[in-house]
């Protein structure tokens, strides 16, 4: 009896024990929370998530989807939730057609899978990566899957994904985003604020280790999309540059190359394209923005700029000589050259058409040598030592020199005017060619026209004026006739087309020249910038190549080329661009009238109330004047009474046949319409059974 009092005793001091742990683990814990700031352990409470809201989408100027939210899922599998029978009845039937829709893995791969993921328990087993929403439609109705997600055990889970539905396109202004945004560029990133969207909140409970399963509640709040973001990008304009570019690199195994083309009046960017060429398997890409991003010395293209300042300060004219000495000059310890010519002396005007250093450099450094600060104002007037703030966001990298500062000295002025001494980017030149197109007024380029949300424009983008004037309109008509004329009759004369006028200078830049070791090859960069058609300016457009290295590697040769490719696309295209008709010219009211059956022409012409003079005669040839139809009778039949074949020139077919079958010819005819030619000549003579071919047009 004692012993067992004993042993009550120790239960209940264990008990006690027990309950005063727990007693000072409970108020242990509120301490730490309460004084100490220690968070609650809720992993396995429901909670609110954050649903990320649908991308906006990106779309070409004709509402073509560049860039789209494409819906894909990581699809994972709980296998524990599946019957036994089920399973084993069910599995080779589903590895079968797992194989077929994911062919990568052989059936009885999936098999093992599926049997040894059944058998270890894991209710979160990783099954297949990236896919998409009509493989998913397949999965749901596969056996076993097809039980839901409860007794099947297929677990979806969407992934972010950002589809471009046209590859290359324009992939690089496009852009791209990721969720940690690293390194996002391009529209994707110049617009994330718009495309993103409002992002909503689910509460979720967890229903099993990483599994979590929505919940209704009032908290919920629905995810907004983001908005749809049109661009100026023209896809057929695109595409042509695009394929142009591809070829170009690839036949002059060049590095890179860009294209961009604006709208001259808005300044609307209707191409751009920047491709790099893999060195090893000769492929390209989209990498580099190359065209707003890339800051070089722009060569021959920038001697319009010369022309234009030294013309602005009244220095000189188009037509005064300037001597070129066979296309060689000495500054201080330097030597400029020209490509071979040899000419001694030629107008200004020429010296642009055939690009001659010499000439441009000389005329410029003879005139601003004293004050070439006066040369550097009219740069800055003409918008090219400003950035140009676009608003796809990327490093400035500008560079002007400046009058007696940093790396001055007595040949930069010489170097400056032929386009050395400085970095521009492609598109920075594209608008001041622009500018010229556009009588003087300077166009910032831009990418984006408009912000649409739920198919409402919400925001609409404008033209933005970035100088009324960079010369006067006197200069502009002095300079066209030179631009029209590099095209015409000098570096590019190559490009010259019968329907069209383009205006528009080459460039042929030495990327090493200082940097050159002895020995060391020349590395070229090939460029042309202009616009068309010349008279009435609609588009401009900049192509640059960056060192070609098969044979050629003067722009008029290997950039050029491509503008053309592409401006015959656009005209070919654009009825807006071709010349109307003369509307000076009278053309007549009344119908022609075809020759025949005299009788059938006057029941038509006074059924419809045409005036007309009659004629005598079964048959007839008919004249239109400004008043009336003439019907002038036409002497068929009594030729042919005589044997005699008539001219059946005009006639249809089947009056033709009529008349010489009655005078037993066998006719043979070709074509249609009515006889062209006749195989019995007029005039000569024929017997019955002849045979007769008649060709109709």
């Amino acid at each position: 009896m004692k012993r067992k009092r004993t042993n009550i005793n120790f239960r209940v001091i264990g008990l006690y024990i027990a309950t005063l742990l727990v007693c000072v683990g409970i108020v242990s814990k509120i301490i730490q929370i309460q004084h100490f700031n220690k968070e609650i352990n809720t992993s396995s409470q429901p909670r609110y998530e954050i649903v990320k809201a649908p991308r906006g989408n990106i779309l070409a100027d004709d509402g073509s989807l560049l860039c789209i939210s494409k819906p894909e899922y990581d699809i994972r599998l709980d296998l524990t939730v599946i019957n036994e029978d089920l399973f084993h009845r069910d599995i080779i039937q589903l590895a079968n057609e797992l194989s077929e829709l994911f062919p990568e893995k052989t059936s009885k791969w999936y098999e093992n899978f599926l049997r040894e993921s059944k058998d270890s328990k894991n209710k979160y087993v990783l099954l297949k990566k990236k896919v998409t929403h009509n493989q998913l439609n397949v999965l749901r109705k596969m056996p076993i899957f097809k039980l839901g997600r409860n007794k099947g055990g297929l677990i979806p889970e969407p992934r972010p994904n950002r589809d471009l539905p046209f590859g290359l396109l324009a992939k690089r202004t496009i852009g791209r985003i990721t969720p940690d945004m690293y390194n996002p560029v391009g529209i994707e990133r110049a617009y994330n604020p718009y495309l993103s969207g409002v992002n909503g909140i689910q509460l979720k409970k967890k229903i099993a280790k990483d599994t979590w399963v929505p919940q209704d509640a009032p908290g919920n709040i629905l995810p907004h999309p983001g908005d749809d973001i049109i661009t100026t990008i023209n896809i057929d304009m695109q595409d042509v540059a695009e394929k142009a570019l591809e070829r170009t690199l690839i036949s002059h195994d060049a590095d890179w190359g860009c294209v961009v083309m604006m709208e001259v009046k808005t300044g609307e960017v209707k191409v751009i394209a920047n491709l790099t060429k893999d060195t090893v398997d000769h492929t390209v890409d989209e990498l580099e923005n190359f065209a707003i991003g890339e800051h070089v010395a722009p060569g021959s293209t920038f001697k319009l700029v010369s022309i234009i300042a030294g013309l602005e300060d009244g220095f000189f004219k188009v037509s005064d000589t300037v001597i070129v000495k066979g296309g060689r000059i000495k500054y201080y310890d330097r030597i400029m050259v020209d490509s071979d010519h040899n000419y001694d002396k030629i107008t200004i005007k020429d010296a642009f058409i055939i690009s001659s250093n010499v000439g441009i450099s000389s005329i410029i450094n003879n005139n601003y040598k004293e004050n070439p600060g006066r040369y550097l104002d009219r740069i800055y007037q003409m918008g090219l030592s400003t950035p140009l703030e676009l608003e796809l966001p990327f490093p400035n990298n500008l560079k002007m020199p400046t009058p007696n500062k940093g790396s001055w000295s007595g040949v930069t002025l010489p170097w400056m005017s032929t386009g050395y001494e400085m970095q521009l980017t492609p598109i920075h030149m594209l608008t001041f060619y622009n500018a010229i197109a556009n009588n003087g007024r300077m166009v910032k380029p831009f990418f984006v026209s408009s912000i649409q949300r739920d198919g409402v424009i919400i925001e609409k983008k404008n033209p933005e004026v970035i100088s009324p004037a960079i010369c006067s309109k006197s200069t502009i008509e002095k300079i066209l006739p030179l631009l029209i004329g590099v095209v015409d009759e000098g570096t590019a004369k190559n490009i010259k087309s019968d329907r069209y006028k383009i205006a528009g200078k080459t460039g042929t830049t030495v990327l090493n020249y200082m940097q050159r070791k002895k020995g060391e090859a020349k590395k070229y960069q090939a460029s042309f910038v202009g616009f068309f058609p010349a008279e009435d300016p609609k588009y401009s457009c900049i192509v640059v190549i960056n060192n070609p290295r098969n044979n050629h590697v003067y722009g008029g040769r290997v950039a050029a080329p491509i503008f053309k490719e592409l401006s015959d696309k656009i005209y070919a295209s654009d009825i807006s661009l071709h010349k109307p008709i003369n509307n000076n010219k009278s053309f007549p009211t009344l119908p022609k009238v075809k020759q025949g059956r005299t009788t059938d022409a006057n029941l038509i012409l006074e059924e419809l109330n045409i005036p007309f003079k009659k004629t005598l005669g079964e048959w007839m040839v008919s004249t239109t004047t400004d008043t009336e139809v003439q019907l002038l009778l036409r002497k068929i039949k009594s030729d042919l009474e005589k044997g005699r074949m008539p001219d059946l020139t005009g006639m249809n077919l089947k009056d033709a046949v009529y008349l010489l079958e009655n005078y037993g010819l066998i006719v043979k005819s070709l074509g249609s319409g009515s006889i062209q030619k006749q195989s019995i000549r007029k005039g000569e003579l024929f017997e019955v059974g002849s045979i007769i071919h008649l060709q109709l047009i």
